[in-house]
């Protein structure tokens, strides 16, 4: 049996519009022996054609957002969650803020750009810019929520002149008219445009179209005269005149991030990166890029969306071309491309070249045109990963001692790790030898537990840090403080800069949540499998006298639940591509929230018995708790806490492999025929990774505790219920 290999990375930065036409394309017709990352500060990118109806109202935030999550998922192309600070070209190494480096063979960039704050003094301190949209979205609700709880007149300043400046104007004004008279009437809009006509690129007639418009809207218009320095709600002018405004919006010219050129990758004055004709950096022909990151070297072309979608499939051809030794295609920009500007309303203006017309028959064009567009980027069964494209022809992987990873990348990802020191350690990873050995503290008994699981992430850096706050999750449930583990690691094969890199990136992730835990990582088994997996035995210490056990529980005790549910059914939507990415990314934000000042607050305030909850999910956690303590309980279904996202999940049946298996413990339900249509019933068999503590609490204190839980980031918590020795032993009644 020949087994798959995965020889080169290519990474993509940026989920923009050139890159989404890569994703599809690799995902339909893979390269064998590469292994494809993106990395995008948004998991929900915009589509930039329908963002000016988005900021009017006239879409909700899906349907102008493609989620990359499902569609990289279903491409089988791992998707990293981060922004890039810094690009070592040498190392072939890219820096993000918030994990460790990743590596690349090749690599294209597409990461679009942002207002030129810098060109104007003050203006990174002041006011609100039209990019990140998720920033301005956000900004723009508050802004409403602002203006209906105050009274007085209240002025908007939109600073630009382009096409976007003059749509942003024109649906903002649009979106907040439809605020009570009382609060729209007092409203006042300016455009300030640096060129002296507005909409240079366009026109006469457009632009005498829009000048009327903009009157008729009461958006009043200053123009050639760009703004030079803004301070508080005040701009001043280059003219010397000063323009008062409450809210500015900068929707000015596009400007490039830093870090290309600080980099080395040639650039243009403005930091574009230069490409030739083939979509190339003219200084270093391993690296791509598309969209307004891009300088096209040929001619200077706008910074357009079109152009970007234009560019996707001449990149996408030529990536593949590279990697696999043919000539490159050149990329052949129209001279003249269709303009499609929207009015505010649900009206539009098309403009190519000399010709121009307008209607609302143009605005349901666009938004065929969009609506199209976006629908080509949802998964669908055209795009496939199948083991037919990978290669067949890799070597015959060995089994038993000889599936271990080599020594030499053992030593290096080990060498880089700074594990968490302890006196108490007497061989560890300081001192590698057959086995580890520590020293107990006197009077402390030790703890041991064991958990190992296969991947659910494509990302092994958060696999390991999530993987690590489960596996020390019992010591916790049992009073106890983690002291040290051994870590148990499966590599899917892979060439060996790729095994080291996963390896690194895992070892990496786990080491962050063991030392945040004051957990020593002292040694492990490293072997090659078919699939990523990880696993930690962890040790752990607590004086005798106080091991909070499950049999513990104390008959009219509340019971408190430290996290929110839905983690089982929100991964196995993910998993067959049907959970949204940001449902996704609330589970894996919490399930990187370790459970050590849950236990602290919990046992500060009485804790009696506690348990974690993980693979047997609410109910069956909680029957071990009720069992061992021989009482029965009460729960309330509509106190417990949900993720966004999971009753979706479960209306949708989308239910993990052992959530059958855990939902024959129903039988222990005094009254689940009464409840089981109820929108929660179902979360109570489902399985969690990296849940919650679920524990005992005296009734005078749980207030108390809910109120320290909820005051240290476990915004979650809630009280779902109470133990009743009025009920039988090991059963539930539903509330």
């Amino acid at each position: 049996m020949h087994l798959t290999t995965d020889i080169q990375d290519l990474v993509l930065i940026g989920g923009g519009h050139s890159h989404l036409a890569v994703i599809k394309s690799l995902g339909m017709t893979p390269i064998p022996g590469l292994r494809v990352t993106v990395i995008s500060r948004d998991i929900h990118t915009p589509y930039s054609g329908m963002m000016p109806a988005l900021i009017a109202g006239h879409y909700h935030f899906d349907q102008a957002h493609i989620d990359l999550r499902p569609l990289c998922q279903q491409a089988g192309i791992r998707l990293f969650h981060s922004s890039v600070t810094e690009l070592d070209l040498d190392q072939q190494l890219i820096h993000c803020d918030n994990r460790p480096p990743v590596r690349f063979d090749w690599l294209s960039i597409n990461v679009g750009s942002r207002p030129n704050l810098d060109a104007i003094s003050g203006a990174s301190e002041t006011g609100i810019a039209v990019k990140p949209i998720d920033h301005f979205l956000d900004a723009i609700e508050q802004l409403g929520e602002q203006l209906l709880s105050s009274s007085g007149p209240h002025s908007i300043a939109i600073v630009g002149g382009g096409a976007a400046s003059v749509e942003v104007s024109l649906a903002l004004q649009y979106k907040l008219q439809q605020l009570p008279a009382a609060h729209s009437n007092r409203l006042r809009f300016e455009l300030i445009s640096a060129t002296e006509q507005l909409l240079p690129a366009y026109t006469q007639r457009v632009r005498r179209y829009f000048a009327r418009l903009l009157k008729a809207r009461n958006i009043h218009l200053t123009s050639g005269s760009p703004v030079s320095s803004a301070q508080g709600k005040q701009l001043t002018l280059s003219n010397g005149k000063t323009v008062d405004a409450d809210t500015i919006i900068w929707a000015l010219s596009a400007a490039s991030p830093q870090w290309p050129s600080a980099a080395g990758l040639d650039c243009d004055e403005q930091g574009f990166i230069k490409v030739n004709h083939f979509l190339q950096s003219s200084s270093h022909p391993q690296v791509f890029a598309a969209g307004d990151i891009a300088h096209f070297s040929a001619r200077p072309l706008a910074k357009s969306g079109v152009y970007a979608v234009r560019a996707g499939q001449v990149l996408a051809k030529n990536l593949r071309h590279l990697i696999t030794g043919k000539p490159l295609t050149p990329f052949k920009p129209q001279q003249q491309f269709l303009s499609l500007l929207m009015t505010g309303d649900k009206y539009a203006v098309a403009a190519r070249g000399k010709f121009s017309f307008k209607g609302r028959w143009v605005w349901q064009w666009k938004n065929r045109i969009d609506s199209a567009f976006i629908e080509q980027f949802k998964p669908s069964t055209a795009m496939t990963t199948a083991p037919d494209h990978l290669p067949a022809a890799a070597p015959m992987r060995c089994g038993g001692c000889g599936a271990k990873v080599g020594n030499r990348i053992l030593q290096r990802v080990m060498s880089g790790l700074n594990s968490h020191n302890r006196d108490d350690i007497i061989i560890g990873l300081n001192a590698p030898d057959d086995a580890a050995a520590i020293t107990p503290p006197p009077g402390k008994t030790l703890l041991q537990t064991v958990d190992y699981f296969r991947a659910f992430i494509d990302d092994p850096y958060l696999l390991g840090r999530i993987a690590s706050n489960h596996c020390l999750s019992d010591i916790y449930a049992m009073g106890g403080k983690p002291h040290s583990a051994l870590a148990i690691v499966t590599l899917p094969h892979a060439s060996e800069k790729l095994l080291e890199d996963n390896l690194r990136q895992l070892m990496q992730g786990a080491v962050e949540s063991l030392n945040k835990q004051h957990t020593s990582l002292i040694g492990g088994h490293t072997s090659e499998g078919a699939e990523l997996s990880f696993g930690l035995s962890v040790n752990g210490f607590i004086a005798e006298d106080k091991i909070i056990s499950k049999a513990k529980a104390v008959d009219g005790h509340c019971l408190i639940l430290s996290k929110a549910l839905g983690t089982g059914t929100i991964l196995a939507a993910n998993m067959h591509n049907m959970a949204l990415g940001r449902w996704v990314d609330s589970a894996i934000e919490q399930m990187l929230v370790d459970n050590s000042k849950a236990a602290e607050l919990l046992y500060q305030h009485g804790a009696s018995a506690c348990t974690d909850i993980t693979g047997f999910g609410l109910l069956g956690h909680l029957l071990e708790l009720l069992g061992a303590s021989q009482l029965g309980a009460q729960l309330h279904l509509n106190a417990i806490p949900l993720l966004p996202g999971a009753l979706q999940c479960l209306e949708q049946g989308q239910l993990s492999t052992l959530h059958p298996s855990n939902a024959f413990n129903r039988k222990a339900l005094l009254n689940a025929q009464r409840f089981k249509h109820h929108p929660c019933f179902n979360i109570l068999f489902d399985p969690q990774t990296a849940g919650g503590l679920l524990a005992t609490i005296p009734t005078e204190q749980a207030g108390n505790c809910l109120r320290a839980l909820k005051a240290h980031g476990l915004a979650d918590a809630e009280i779902i219920g109470s133990v009743d020795g009025n009920i039988i032993a090991g059963t539930v009644l539903l509330h």
